[in-house]
């Protein structure tokens, strides 16, 4: 990433192999997948740390799930991703179990097998729990409060029968995922870089994403040789363009996980290659001076876009109300005529200005280096 020879002919050849030879490439489909592979492969050439993080396009509870004794339902919750058990449910006995995550299990009695765990929530009724990672799909789950754990304990020490059933219905396509980079930081804090890397039907999605995903994969190279002040993650994302999908669980696991308030600046590149002319996006003053002082310094000839709209649109948007010391950028691009092909088959690897590639990456080097301190 050294000369701008070695920059175009990496972005050339990434495009030919992720664009021209895949072809269209939405989630949920194998041929995204392949996508998500060679990303995969790539970034982990120079950065240790780079993680697959599974999610599902569309996971519900069929009404109702239910735990029954003798005529009484318990007040139950299901736990986001998990699997169903078979439609006509079973008979089934409670069971403490060693594992402090769920530490009730329900025991089938017609095959002795454990076809059901229970959680339970930290308050007295029942919490929210979202499954992440090799939890997605795992056993069915059920959620209870404390105020259920008592009776719970009764049933398991008088070896009760219970009914159970919880059917779930979800997307049945291949496994889909993010791909998340990460480069530590001498601090906790975090800057995160987002560009999804999936496309719609019939177009390879050259200009829309995958060129600024490209980019920001040419970024996580350049930064994996550097220790900044904050961690950088680099999230190339699925399905943002069937209702940014990816980006959504993404935040959902980083609440489940505790680490979402570390999270200080995100920053969003979608289409940086409509034009040489970068398009910024923000409320917050202080970024929007970053962006000028950037272009000034680089003196690249572009005429770049300024407004003050808040960041919080295409996969910035799960971001937004985090907490309330978090703040963000959006990038786009006007300029050229390649937005004309947005969407269509038109948006192919060879319709992709290398120019903009370029002038996109100098920029956001300068740029993403100063907000994390590199």
């Amino acid at each position: 990433m050294e000369t701008p020879c070695s920059r175009m002919q990496y972005a050339e050849r990434m495009l030919q192999r992720l664009c021209a030879e895949i072809g269209p490439h939405p989630s949920g489909t194998a041929e995204y997948e392949e996508v998500v592979r060679i990303i995969h492969e790539d970034l982990s050439s120079s950065i240790a740390d780079v993680q697959l993080d599974r999610y599902l396009d569309y996971w519900a509870v069929v009404p109702s799930a239910e735990i029954n004794h003798q005529g009484n339902r318990l007040a139950v919750g299901v736990a986001e991703n998990c699997s169903g058990t078979a439609a006509a449910g079973f008979d089934g006995r409670i069971r403490l179990t060693p594992d402090t995550s769920t530490p009730f299990g329900i025991q089938n009695v017609e095959t002795g097998t454990m076809d059901a765990l229970i959680q339970v929530s930290t308050d007295v009724g029942v919490q929210p729990v979202y499954l992440y990672g090799d939890a997605i799909l795992g056993p069915p789950t059920f959620v209870v409060g404390l105020r259920d754990v008592p009776f719970l304990k009764m049933l398991a020490e008088t070896d009760a029968v219970v009914q159970t059933r919880l059917r779930v219905v979800h997307s049945t396509d291949c496994p889909t995922h993010n791909i998340v980079a990460r480069i530590p930081g001498q601090a906790a804090d975090e800057v995160i870089v987002i560009a999804h890397a999936d496309s719609i039907i019939r177009t390879e999605g050259a200009n829309d994403n995958m060129a600024s995903a490209i980019v920001a994969m040419m970024l996580a190279h350049v930064f994996a040789k550097s220790t900044p002040q904050s961690t950088l993650r680099f999230l190339i994302t699925g399905s943002e363009e069937y209702g940014l999908i990816g980006a959504r669980h993404y935040v959902r696991r980083r609440v489940q996980e505790g680490t979402h308030r570390d999270i200080r600046c995100v920053i969003n590149f979608d289409s940086l290659t409509y034009g040489p002319n970068l398009w910024t996006s923000t409320h917050d003053e202080d970024l929007t001076a970053t962006v000028r002082a950037v272009h000034e310094e680089l003196q690249l000839g572009t005429e770049p876009i300024y407004d003050d709209t808040p960041c919080w649109m295409n996969d910035a948007a799960p971001f937004k109300d985090l907490h309330s010391h978090i703040t963000g950028v959006n990038f786009n691009s006007r300029g050229y005529e390649t937005l004309a092909a947005n969407h269509t088959p038109a948006d192919d690897a060879a319709n992709v200005p290398m120019d903009c590639v370029e002038s996109a990456f100098l920029t956001m080097q300068s740029f993403v280096g100063r907000i994390a301190g590199s």
